[in-house]
């Protein structure tokens, strides 16, 4: 075994002098204590960190839209290393893409291309996530979907939901070395403000979600994004257009049929009166509802993106600003893409997920949401994306896309991005107590007070044309209840970091994290822990 201490020399030599004077042939390794945390304690936090739930500002000389953050400094720790080998039957993970766009929508390759790339990248499951409907519409309300002018982008309602099935069974047939799924990427909703040439507004529409797990159109058609039911018009616009229409009928009966210029007015008035005091509907919950209802697994997508505020054609200004808070309220999706092609701070230590999954822990939330990766990939090298930037490490039960779906439930996953030439996984990210108990990410269970964090990493293979990632070891943080509680080095060496922790009693959230460096980034989900008493 090999130990590293950031301990400095003089407390190394007491150290062992201590040890050598009671005889002993073994090192103590002292063990990180994490106290529970209490309701003040919480609420403190939130009020401490309330800012990180605002977007980061982007830089004007930003390289491609990365999260990237500075490195919280850890409290001293001290770890050891093992062999790999050491420890038996390690469970291993597969590697899922999510996010990828083919042909049938806006994307540039077809099926068969990218099933070629993902084998050839050590892919084991692919998804391919396509514009169910992508329709910009200004329509009249209370009718929206159905009066107004469209404007139609490539998605399955133009290529055919027939034509994407067919296909999507024809590749799990060619490549049987390569699980494929499928998934949605939706607009659940938007609305309009304003009028034309003067200030007109389009908001929400890049307020993406992705609903995983579709295997038959009827699920696709029973998305609200499919038949543009949460639509919205301009309401100063459509009452404009309404009042015109209906005018020009009474203007031209008010001398001739009195009945049938009764009966307009009256029924103008009962349209007014239905539109205006119609009940609101929350587009992003009824899409998650009826997604669900769906069986599907629900996602937010690119919740920090800044590139939803601009100008759009023929001076129309659009406006999807960045919806981190959103994704955390109440009711939520499955899970966010915590790790994509732009900024936020929701995963940093203490922040708005850590608060969120204390909240759930502490019962004042119903359920956990999840952490993935999701990449927006659309054509290889464009926007300096390559397929497999942003892979997961998923560990499943079994063999397929029924496993994979039931594992991201569950939350055993890691989510990465990387540059072309990584390809990098966790050989080995598990929780340990004292009485054996094993718990892999997402994994919510009773422990013992001593537990041990373990973690490795490894190269998935080689990335096509590069020899490997060359990298020797990445710093990575074990965050506890929202804390750096401790740093470690993981290296490329075949062995495994193990650190000991002591857990008060209580429920604790423990996670691993490595800051981008080296052109690499990882966000584990959490152990979800209840310490005995």
């Amino acid at each position: 075994m090999v130990y590293h201490s950031s301990m400095s020399s003089s407390a190394m030599i007491r150290t062992s002098l201590v040890a050598l004077v009671l005889g002993f042939s073994f090192c103590i390794v002292p063990v990180v204590s994490a106290g529970d945390v209490s309701l003040e304690e919480l609420k403190r936090m939130i009020e401490e960190s309330e800012k990180l739930s605002e977007p980061v500002e982007k830089a004007e000389d930003a390289k491609p839209a990365l999260h990237v953050k500075t490195v919280p400094s850890a409290p001293e720790s001290l770890y050891l290393k093992q062999p790999l080998g050491d420890f038996q039957s390690l469970p291993q993970a597969k590697r899922v893409l999510l996010d990828v766009r083919s042909n049938h929508s806006d994307g540039a390759h077809s099926m068969d291309m990218l099933a070629d790339l993902a084998i050839r990248r050590g892919i084991d499951t692919l998804v391919y996530g396509e514009h169910d409907r992508y329709t910009i519409r200004l329509g009249l309300d209370p009718i929206a979907r159905w009066i107004g002018i469209s404007m139609e982008h490539p998605s399955l309602y133009e290529t055919g939901l027939g034509a994407f099935f067919s296909d999507l069974k024809r590749v799990r047939n060619k490549y049987p070395q390569l699980h494929f799924m499928a998934a949605t990427e939706s607009t659940p909703g938007y609305y309009w403000s304003g009028i034309p040439f003067k200030d007109l507004s389009l908001h929400e529409a890049e307020r993406h979600i992705i609903a995983l797990g579709i295997e038959r159109p009827e699920q696709v058609e029973a998305l609200p994004s499919y038949d543009l039911r949460n639509i919205r018009g301009s309401f100063i616009l459509s009452l404009t257009v309404w009042f015109i229409a209906l005018l020009l009928p009474l203007i031209f009966l008010r001398h001739r049929k009195r009945m049938a210029l009764l009966l307009l007015a009256a029924s103008s008035v009962a349209v007014l009166c239905t539109w205006l005091l119609q009940e609101k509907i929350d587009p992003d919950v009824d899409f998650i509802n009826t997604a669900r209802e769906q069986g599907l697994f629900v996602i937010w997508t690119h919740p920090g993106t800044q590139s939803g505020v601009r100008e759009g054609p023929m001076g129309v200004q659009l406006d999807t600003p960045p919806y981190s808070q959103r994704v955390f309220e109440a009711p939520t999706a499955d899970a966010f893409a915590a790790v994509y092609g732009d900024n936020d701070n929701n995963t940093v230590p203490g922040g708005v997920w850590d608060r969120f999954m204390m909240e759930y822990m502490m019962g004042y939330r119903p359920k956990p949401i999840w952490a993935v990766s999701a990449g927006d990939y659309h054509e290889e090298g464009q926007s300096r994306e390559y397929l497999g930037n942003f892979p997961m490490d998923v560990w499943t039960d079994g063999e397929g896309s029924e496993a994979v779906m039931e594992a991201l439930r569950a939350g055993r996953n890691t989510s990465w991005f990387m540059t072309k030439e990584k390809n990098l996984k966790m050989a080995a990210l598990f929780l340990e107590d004292q009485s054996g108990t094993r718990l892999l990410p997402g994994d919510e269970k009773t422990v013992e007070r001593q537990v041990k964090l373990h973690a490795a990493i490894s190269e998935w293979g080689p990335t096509e044309g590069s020899p490997g990632s060359g990298i020797q070891s990445l710093k990575g943080e074990w965050i506890v209840d929202g804390r750096v509680e401790a740093t470690v080095e993981l290296s490329m060496d075949d062995t495994i970091s193990v650190t000991p922790l002591e857990l008060m009693p209580g429920q604790h959230v423990v996670r691993l994290q490595i800051p981008n460096q080296q052109g690499v980034r990882m966000e584990a989900n959490p152990f979800l822990l209840r310490v005995r008493r």
